[in-house]
């Protein structure tokens, strides 16, 4: 009997053992204290003044779609990218195209870029949905691996070397997600050169470029954003090669559950001509942005202001609660970060991350996720989330502390 369903689509009914476990002991009753919750709308910050009334506009009630987003709303998101993110270029509202999500611009540059069999390069370790948002459209997911050395670093050889003539473009992620590395200037540069060598497109998901530990040296070796700088928006970064860069306001404003997202085009004028006039067609074909909430993006960006500034505190002091945990003796390695909302732990390799994340789950009702959901190799690697409000999180913590004193240490080698 033939197959019913594509291969792109893999079998849901497939469950990693760590969730078979979760999902266990919520039936059974028993608490679970979650770090890696990474929900901003379920962890008790300052929700915006006004979130659902800026969707009652009248205008919202009248149906004129703009297949790359209504006009004052690219307006007032040019407006919030300047400010936020100080550029050699300013966004002009004509290269900002909105989407639902950036999940829905990734699936509209994959198509755009590539034909069926086409590869793209994404980091590793890194976030699992690339692999799924390029099988969705025919298009194959090539790792390149972030070296950790005394941070996390690209290596432009690594990624070179995995370029073919069916490349099309190569993503970044900028805070990375989890690692937290950020893309230095002289990366960023070093990679465009790559890029125009070999005719291909950098995409740089910047979700989390409002959340970096700027300043920070004992947590960041950037030497920019060590002295307080943050990183670029790589699409405004130089008027060479062919650059699109992503954002939403899931991360940026806290607000998932509207769901905007949005690209922005930058290099080449050419480039962006022609990638904008087939975008607006892509866009046309599904006009999947509601109204009511392209009408009320000016004011969520405007209300934003005071989620950003208490979840900067939160993540800070998160951070530092862990690191005091691990500061003693044979608890782990709090890896290094420039910013974002998880935190890395590698251990002493005793036992695999899964094991780790079961007996933790097991014996101290914690939950994290093990490293190898994000591809991580070559050792034990714990990955948590900073959002958890800071008592959850402090005592998640102080657990933890406790699981890592019982564990075997192996000698301590990572």
């Amino acid at each position: 009997m033939p197959a019913l369903f594509s291969r792109r689509v893999p079998d849901p009914a497939h469950r990693n053992p760590l969730a078979r476990a979760v999902s266990r002991r919520r039936r059974l009753g028993a608490p679970i204290l979650d770090l890696t919750l990474a929900n901003p709308t379920q962890v008790g910050l300052v929700s915006h003044p006004g979130v659902l009334a800026a969707l009652t506009d009248p205008a919202g009630a009248t149906y004129a779609p703009d297949p790359c987003g209504d006009a004052g709303a690219r307006v007032a998101l040019a407006r919030d990218l300047a400010r936020r993110r100080p550029a050699k270029l300013k966004p002009r509202p004509q290269d900002l195209v909105l989407a639902a999500s950036t999940s829905e611009a990734y699936s509209w540059l994959f198509k755009l870029l590539c034909d069926p069999g086409d590869e793209i390069l994404v980091p590793a370790p890194g976030y699992p949905l690339f692999a799924h948002l390029a099988a969705l459209e025919g298009v194959i997911a090539v790792t390149y691996p972030l070296a950790l050395q005394d941070r996390w670093r690209l290596d432009l050889e690594d990624v070179a070397v995995r370029v073919t003539s069916r490349t099309r473009a190569v993503v970044v992620v900028s805070p990375h997600n989890p690692t937290g590395w950020t893309l230095s200037n002289g990366e960023a540069a070093a990679l465009m050169k790559l890029a125009a060598a070999r005719n291909l497109v950098v995409i740089s998901d910047e979700v989390f470029a409002d959340f970096q530990f700027t300043g920070h040296r004992d947590w960041c070796s950037l030497p920019e954003q060590a002295a307080g700088k943050p990183a670029p928006c790589l699409a405004l970064a130089g008027r060479g090669g062919r650059r699109v860069s992503l954002g939403g306001l899931s991360k940026e404003a806290g607000l998932p559950q509207m769901k905007v997202g949005w690209l922005l085009l930058g290099g080449e004028a050419r480039w962006r001509r022609e990638a904008l006039a087939r975008l607006e067609l892509i866009a046309d074909t599904y006009l999947s942005l509601a109204t009511p909430q392209q009408k009320a993006l000016p004011a969520w960006l405007r209300g934003a202001r005071p989620y950003r500034r208490e979840l900067r505190r939160r993540l800070t002091e998160n951070r530092r609660v862990l690191a005091r945990a691990l500061s003693r003796k044979n608890r782990g390695e709090l890896l290094s970060s420039a910013g974002g909302w998880s935190a890395v732990i590698r251990l002493p390799m005793v036992r695999d991350d899964q094991e780790d994340a079961l007996a933790l789950l097991r014996e101290e009702g914690v939950l994290v996720h093990p490293g190898y959901y994000y591809d991580f190799t070559g050792g034990t690697f714990l990955v948590l989330s900073l959002l958890p409000r800071p008592g959850d999180f402090a005592e998640g913590v102080a657990r933890l502390a406790a699981y890592l004193d019982r564990r075997p240490q192996g000698g301590g080698k990572f």
